[in-house]
């Protein structure tokens, strides 16, 4: 916090009349992320009746030029206008869509597919394909009939999905759906039991454990308990098939591929084997899964990267048919790719998913986007070479399959920062000749080296590159990339931590592993001194002009400032950050921290929800339970306040709401209080002043009351000492960086939990908030390689950084289902009641980003003395002054 007003005046008179909203022009600007856009496939969607329910289908076919949607062809038999092949996996871009971005139309839109779902079932668990423009069921064709077989299983995955991802808030809507899922897994454990995969296909089977896994999440998350033993089992049995279909070795065909049987091809077509055993091992905690998974990446899709493109089908003696390529027959590569890359934190898997995803935009042999940023649309695929011949046309599976890989390639940093890369030089035509090494280039010149290694591919950075064929003959030429500029010197990047212990040796861990892996991007760690604030350094710097590349635990109360002064650089529009904050948050997340232009201009990074804290004991000889309106809270002060020596005078306490009036001490009385009933209400709202309202009554009346009544000490406690460590208060509100404080003092017989901020009687109990005392990363406009510095933010924000910050320093990262993300389990269970302040990550709202904050909360403090402590004015008098006064304050700006 920002401790000296002389430090505050100079920041206001940097930020005069600069006015701006944007980061500084000088700033270079980089690639831009890559944009998802989802009108195509609504354009592809149809409303059918289906069994008497409206349902929502997707259209199997548009065609180029005006994309008119058209149904199956003859050459397939006229099958219909709409299969459930399409309809399960569109519904699952949009449940992922609505998971990444809280946007209720991709999840109304779900819903309705997965009502065609359903209606699809035939009662006993097995499902028809094929509807016609009627709605009519085709119960005749191969491709549709009732069974248990791609369809089947492409709808156990999608509502698998939707169990996952809308069980812990949207639980209602899966009524209907829930006896369709449990019919189709029984039917499915028939087949695998008799050891037969679902329609004869690894493809099929895959995609079934896909759903059976997030069927079995999303139990856990619900903490629905039946079921999810024989759910594990049947996984497992699923998975030791799957397993059990790899063939060959690392260096004999078909190295490593999952093949429907030993006579079979490989091909791309929905090779889903390798994400769905990546993620059995995740899921199911068994190793021999994810070393399958990795046989066949390391093995067969190395061979790929080597070759500089994917195949369409692997005979089982490794010869190659390169063509048709199609958006299905990369898309589940790259999902593999990337589930390899979160089983495993080697970021190895994830760069070669960006490599691979590069297809979409350009490194294909047509050498065009198939993949349209502007409408969603993604081109049916290039029938063959010489001349190369695209298929412009674009249906639902081409549509559907580019948005599922290319939702996970722009929620990864690193794969989303090598999806513009493209293979250099002669394109191999054998598998059996791929070159020792190839070499790919990106859009500014930057290149990558990755070469055969004993386990699979090694990525070297560099300009050295052979291309030497295995067998020492060049490759034939399919269109050859002209060579990149040379590489650049490394470069270094200086990092401002915080000053204090825990933060500054996890930023010394995190920048030598980064310092590493990153032989081309040096960071130089110099923590803030100790002592002063990180805003009064980080404005000293900026006074100076001498900022650092990047910095953490940089406040609200300061970013909006450093916004107007054009200092620090937009993180929402450059592909790294990006990336990460689509991994990490959500919409409703990022919606207080946009700044007017609506950009995000530092990084959330870690969050201190505040919560009570209660001492169980003193609670269990007063006969209290934790309190959970302001009634309850009142009646456990007056309940505790105690006499303990007779001399008449209080010398117990429920709790202590300091007197002083710095701005900031609001953080620990007023203000978490009047979040816990303002149903996420700030205090200032786009230059609106918003704070005038009941939630702000009903906090500061308690106070009053509680002073007025003598239940709250008139006075402030001795420097350095901690009234509730040491029993004179009950209560404290605090974040859960406090949990380690108390377990390194290990005070005798202190029994602690924590408990929600009470709210106002007339509040609605399930619309609470915390105060998230947000602390977030910025990268200043002074660096001259901003783009590296994002890159380097988004490894400090990576699910293994953020794991460190929980373990190291019981803080947690602003990050969207922590509480009921697996990989955060073990680490938050490390802490006492830190798995419930977990819970409040996405219920919490910090400080507006305002550049006249602290001035409004000055006026907070001073309407808290008058009203509340010494009650020299009304509550309601105190809060219109206090508001009148703000908007003064914003006005004149």
């Amino acid at each position: 916090m920002i401790h000296d007003r002389s430090v505050l005046v100079a920041l206001i008179v940097l930020c005069v009349g600069c006015g701006r909203t944007t980061e500084s022009a000088a700033v270079p600007k980089g690639e831009a992320p890559l944009a998802l856009r989802f009108d195509h496939l609504q354009h592809l969607g149809l409303s059918a009746v289906v069994k008497g329910q409206p349902v929502r289908v997707v259209s199997l076919y548009a065609e180029a030029p005006d994309y008119r949607l058209t149904g199956s062809p003859a050459r397939d038999g006229f099958e219909g206008i709409a299969s459930l092949d399409d309809a399960a996996r569109a519904a699952v871009v949009y449940l992922r869509e609505y998971e990444a971005t809280g946007d209720v139309r991709a999840r109304d839109e779900a819903v309705r597919l997965l009502g065609f779902v359903a209606a699809m079932e035939q009662g006993d668990g097995e499902f028809v394909n094929f509807i016609d423009s009627a709605g009519r069921l085709n119960l005749n064709a191969p491709s549709s009939r009732k069974s248990m077989s791609y369809w089947a299983a492409r709808s156990i995955w999608a509502l698998g999905e939707a169990v996952r991802v809308l069980g812990p808030n949207d639980s209602t809507l899966l009524t209907p759906m829930r006896p369709v899922l449990d019919r189709a897994v029984a039917r499915m454990g028939r087949e695998i039991d008799a050891g037969r995969l679902i329609g004869g296909s690894t493809t099929a089977t895959a995609e079934a454990l896909l759903g059976l896994l997030a069927f079995q999440r999303g139990l856990i998350t619900m903490q629905e308990a039946n079921g999810q033993t024989a759910h594990i089992s049947l996984a497992m049995r699923t998975a030791d098939l799957l397993a059990a279909r790899s063939t060959g070795t690392m260096s004999t065909p078909p190295w490593g591929a999952h093949l429907d049987d030993p006579a079979a091809d490989w091909h791309a077509w929905g090779s889903r084997s390798v994400e769905a055993l990546a993620s059995a091992q995740n899921a199911l905690g068994r190793p021999e899964y994810g070393a399958s998974a990795r046989k066949e990446a390391d093995g067969l899709w190395g061979k790929f990267l080597l070759a500089g493109r994917i195949p369409s089908t692997v005979a089982p003696n490794g010869t190659a048919t390169w063509y048709p390529q199609i958006a299905y027959g990369v898309g589940s590569i790259v999902d593999g790719y990337l589930a390899l890359a979160d089983i495993t934190t080697d970021p190895r898997y994830a760069v070669f998913a960006g490599l691979a995803a590069g297809w979409f935009v350009g490194a294909n042999p047509a050498g065009v986007s198939m993949y349209d940023e502007k409408t969603g649309r993604t081109f049916d695929g290039i029938d063959g070479p010489d001349p190369v011949r695209l298929n412009r046309n674009s249906g639902a599976e081409s549509t559907i399959e580019a948005l599922l890989a290319l939702q996970r390639v722009t929620s990864n940093p690193q794969a989303a920062e090598y999806l513009r890369y493209r293979p250099v030089g002669e394109l191999s035509t054998s598998l059996a000749n791929v070159p020792k090494q190839r070499e790919y280039v990106g859009p500014d010149g930057a290149r990558l080296v990755v070469r055969r290694g004993g386990s699979g591919l090694e990525i070297v950075r560099g300009n050295q590159s052979t291309g030497e064929p295995d067998s020492g003959q060049p490759a034939k030429s399919v269109g050859a990339i002209p060579e990149p500029r040379k590489a650049s010197t490394p470069i270094t990047l200086t990092y401002w931590p915080a000053a204090n212990p825990d933060e500054t040796r996890l930023a010394m861990r995190l920048t030598a592993q980064w310092n590493l892996e990153n032989p081309d991007v040096q960071v130089r760690a110099q923590p803030l001194p100790a002592g002063r604030s990180s805003e009064e350094v980080l404005l000293a710097a900026i006074v100076a002009k001498a900022t650092p590349d990047v910095s953490s635990n940089v406040s609200s109360a300061l970013l909006a400032r450093l916004v107007r002064a054009g200092g620090v650089v937009r993180l929402d529009n450059r592909a790294a950050t990006s990336a990460r904050l689509r991994e990490r948050t959500n919409s409703a997340m990022l919606a207080s921290l946009r700044l007017p232009d609506g950009g995000i201009y530092a990084f959330p990074w870690k969050t201190n929800p505040e919560m009570l804290m209660y001492n169980v004991d003193m609670f269990k000889e007063a006969g209290i339970a934790p309190p959970r309106t302001h009634t309850e809270l009142l009646n456990a002060w007056h309940k505790l306040a105690r006499d303990t020596d007779g001399d008449g005078r209080l010398d117990r306490w429920a709790m202590w709401a300091t007197l002083k009036t710095t701005w900031y001490e609001r953080f620990y009385d007023f203000y978490p209080l009047y979040l816990a009933s303002s149903g996420g209400t700030t205090i200032v709202n786009n230059g609106k002043i918003v704070f005038e309202n009941d939630a702000a009554v009903s906090a500061l009346d308690l106070l009053r009351r509680g002073f007025a009544e003598g239940v709250l000490p008139k006075s402030n406690f001795a420097l350095g000492r901690d009234p509730f460590i040491d029993g004179t208060v009950a209560m404290k509100i605090i974040g859960p960086w406090f949990i380690k404080e108390l377990n390194e003092l290990k005070i005798p017989g202190l029994h602690y939990d924590v408990t929600p901020i009470p709210r106002a009687d007339s509040s609605a109990s399930g619309d609470s908030f915390a105060f998230a005392d947000l602390r977030s990363i910025a990268i200043f406009s002074t660096t001259r390689h901003p783009d590296a510095a994002a890159r380097f933010v988004a490894y400090l924000t990576s699910p293994a950084a953020d794991r460190l910050l929980i373990e190291e320093a019981s803080q947690l990262p602003y990050r969207r289902g922590l509480s009921l993300d697996s990989r955060f389990t073990v680490s938050l269970a490390k802490w006492q009641s830190l798995p419930t302040y977990a819970k409040y990550v996405e219920r919490s709202r910090d400080i507006d980003l305002d550049p006249d904050v602290v001035e409004i909360f000055d006026l907070l403090s001073e309407a808290y003395e008058e009203s509340a402590i010494y009650q020299t004015s009304s509550v309601s008098d105190a809060l219109k002054k206090a508001a009148a006064e703000a908007r003064n304050v914003v006005r004149a700006r």
